[in-house]
């Protein structure tokens, strides 16, 4: 996988709280941006009354009849000109963070880097046939390379279900790059050029590239567990027992403000799945995408615990998220629509469903031999505006996909406010059950 541009932007200021986050390299014209342009497709809850309908709407008369124009035009001019309506103002984005990759041969092992740290551990979530390795990425006339090989790694893990450390092996290696703890952001604009690894038609690797609250970091499951992906920071009977760091705690723990409830949520820029199956046929039988395929999302907790819509069916009225809006080329993923969370020797009442809010957009050979920018818009709530934000994805200026956030608030799932860290472009080796890509942070 190549990588060669990564942009964060911030509303705000025209001069960012730290410049040395910033490459040197990256060009004058990036350092500022304003949203993309959101075709009109299907944004309008309901639509508007046709003709018919409007022949058989009742009118109530107005309490008293309307004025008559002025028959002849005024001799003398207004003295004050008419206000003209005022458009709502397009916010304005700075930059605060990019990598260019310029420099040949940059390290990115642990304490290597000021900006990122390459892992070097087993991955032992959803069922990964891989090890991280920084040696697995490099930097290469211009470019972030993340390579996944057949390679025999030898380690010392624990073992969960034995409860000791054990020695053991894996036959693939591959490289994940976090800012987990160097960098982490609020809102904003994330956007990078990456070409996918291997080729658009044959599964096994589940390249990725997404954002992760930073009080979680991914693969190391004890930091996740009834951490991913809450979002919720009030009281509730759900949060009060499944959510770690909830807003029911009167005590001051882990140094964080009491009765503030605490959490992960996921913003994935895209999971992509290879492979040979196309639309309407296998798994993908009732959808318009198959593979290769890429799904963007928002995980979060606590998700429905009742009327929840079964995988693989299209959900019914009222049983999932509302202000969902998918581009050309997109469907929802009814394929996945979040997991069951229950952590051994736990109590059952700590069990929580996290939802996968995501949908699904076709991709094809391209993606795999050059370079596409993906980005993900992140506009935050808010409260003097009466505004709940929303997320929305692209892929080369064209819209993918816009979760409103006031679908997410109305769920009662709180609202698109925590410090996210990036997780960058990755390869993973996986074998794909039923050629279906399950929930990360499992």
């Amino acid at each position: 996988m190549a990588i060669n541009l990564l942009l964060i932007l911030l509303l705000g200021s025209s001069s960012p709280t730290n410049a040395d986050w910033i490459d040197p390299d990256t060009p004058v014209s990036a350092h500022h941006s304003q949203p993309r342009t959101v075709p009109d497709l299907h944004r309008q809850k309901n639509p508007p009354p046709s003709d018919k309908d409007k022949r058989h709407t009742k009118v109530s008369p107005t309490p008293a009849p309307t004025k008559e124009p002025t028959a002849t035009p005024s001799k003398e001019p207004t003295m004050q000109p008419t206000p003209s309506v005022t458009s709502t103002e397009i916010p304005y984005y700075h930059l605060i963070f990019s990598d260019e990759f310029n420099t040949e041969g940059r390290q990115f092992h642990d304490g290597s880097d000021p900006k990122w740290t390459a892992l070097d551990k087993n991955d032992y979530t959803n069922g990964a046939l891989h090890y991280y390795s920084p040696d697995n990425v490099s930097t290469k006339n211009g470019d972030l390379i993340i390579q996944s090989q057949a390679e025999t790694v030898d380690y010392i893990g624990f073992n969960d279900t034995a409860g000791k450390k054990q020695s053991s092996h894996k036959n693939f290696k591959s490289a994940m790059m976090q800012t987990w703890n160097k960098f982490c952001f609020t809102g904003g604009i994330v956007e990078a050029e990456i070409q996918l690894p291997g080729k658009h038609d044959v599964g096994g690797l589940w390249p990725a590239f997404w954002l992760l609250g930073n009080i979680a970091r991914h693969t190391y499951v004890g930091s996740t567990d009834h951490v991913w992906p809450w979002s919720s920071n009030v009281c509730t009977e759900k949060s009060g027992s499944a959510q770690r760091i909830s807003g029911c705690h009167k005590a001051q723990h882990y140094g964080l403000q009491k009765l503030v409830g605490r959490g992960a949520p996921e913003i994935d820029i895209f999971e992509v799945q290879p492979g040979p199956t196309k639309a309407h046929h296998g798994p993908f039988y009732e959808m318009p995408v198959g593979q290769p395929f890429m799904s963007t999302s928002f995980q979060v907790a606590p998700g429905r615990a009742s009327n929840r819509p079964g995988g693989g069916w299209w959900p019914g009225p009222g049983q999932w998220y509302e202000g969902l809006t998918g581009g050309t080329n997109t469907s929802l993923n009814i394929l996945f629509y979040g997991n069951y969370n229950h952590v051994r020797n736990d109590p059952d009442e700590k069990d929580y469903w996290s939802d996968a809010v995501s949908y699904n957009h076709q991709l094809d050979e391209r993606h795999f031999g050059e370079k596409f920018r993906y980005r993900v818009e992140w506009e935050l709530p808010d409260e003097e505006e009466d505004t709940d934000g929303y997320i929305r994805w692209f892929i080369n200026d064209h819209f993918v996909m816009e979760i409103n956030g006031t679908g997410i608030v109305d769920a009662g799932v709180g609202k698109f406010r925590v410090c996210c860290h990036l997780i960058c472009a990755y390869s993973r080796v996986v074998q794909h059950r039923n050629g279906l890509i399950s929930g990360c942070c499992g």
